[in-house]
């Protein structure tokens, strides 16, 4: 029977199924469960709807007080000139978390090309989905947003540790007084173009070496999105992303502009950064610009080899 059939209405199915003959309509009926049996049973073996984009939100549409997520979701149609269907969307109570496994049990992840849990407080959603999550692919763009207790970190981090290849990437951060160890890093390589964290206070997840790793194995990597509560954090950032940057001129000439966006609008230590961006520390200087309404600072290294030029520019955003 061809399968296309079945997307008739059911009125019209009606009267094709009532000039079956009864006898052979059981047998229909009992071929159906099997079938059903067996792609139940042995699912991992069926070919599966390949998943465009998921998002994972709280619900908080009823008013029967319940806690829910959300998953919004579109499916890659293969051969329909990179297509994918309309959003969907699967609701569940945050206490039954074996829908969500359900629900990634019967879906391929392998073609997705955006990732975002922005709105998603439950980071048990973040672990269930990792467990599922193989990064060989190029995601366009994934956030990773999560906050809470010491739980709530371990739940957070197997996702990270699986993150490989991205353009856009966006970590979120709220962990007041929690750290990873220090050489915990996230292995994405050869895809990162954008680059956006955020870090709520006293929050210690971003570390050295991970800027160090980030930037290294990601050589088109030159816009950064960057939100801290202290000077200190943008210092060790800025300035890891800057070495490494330049420590590519050992490797030949091989220079670059990159960009720096900075949420400032509540952050009191803005005359230390804007010293800090003047000083020595930062070895641009081969530009004479004064900040303005537009930048913070702007400023360009000459080589001495080929006398090409690596700039830097880093403004408020807005």
């Amino acid at each position: 029977m061809d399968l296309n059939i079945l997307s008739l209405p059911p009125e019209i199915l009606a009267k094709i199924f009532s000039n079956i003959p009864w006898n052979k309509l059981i047998n229909v009926k009992l071929a159906a469960r099997d079938f059903n049996y067996v792609t139940e049973k042995y699912h991992k073996h069926m070919q599966k709807p390949k998943l465009y984009e998921i998002f994972f939100e709280d619900d908080r549409t009823g008013d029967d007080g319940i806690d829910r997520i959300k998953i919004i979701y579109s499916i890659y149609i293969a051969g329909g000139n990179g297509d994918n269907t309309d959003e969907k969307e699967f609701i569940f109570p945050s206490s039954e978390l074996y829908q969500l496994h359900r629900f990634l049990q019967k879906v391929d992840l392998t073609s997705l090309n955006n990732v975002d849990n922005d709105f998603c407080n439950n980071t048990e959603v973040i672990r269930i989905f990792s467990g599922y999550f193989h990064n060989t692919n190029r995601i366009e763009t994934m956030c990773v947003a999560a906050g809470g207790s010491v739980k709530d970190l371990g739940n957070t981090l197997p996702l990270l540790e699986k993150i490989q290849k991205v353009r856009d990437l966006k970590l979120f951060f709220y962990f007041s007084h929690k750290s990873v160890p220090g050489d915990f890093i996230i292995p994405v390589r050869d895809s990162l173009e954008i680059l956006e964290i955020i870090e709520s206070k006293d929050t210690n997840i971003i570390n050295p070496r991970m800027i160090k790793f980030i930037v290294e194995n990601n050589p088109n990597l030159s816009k950064y999105l960057l939100k801290f509560d202290d000077f200190q954090t943008y210092k060790m950032v800025i300035g890891t992303i800057v070495k490494e940057e330049l420590a590519r001129r050992n490797n030949g000439c091989s220079h670059k502009s990159i960009v720096f966006y900075l949420d400032i609008s509540n952050f009191e230590g803005i005359s230390e950064l804007l010293s800090y961006f003047n000083s020595e520390e930062l070895p641009y200087n081969d530009a004479d610009t004064i900040p303005d309404d537009y930048f913070l600072y702007l400023n360009e290294l000459e080589c001495p080899v080929c006398g090409e030029f690596d700039k830097i520019l880093i403004v408020e955003s807005e």
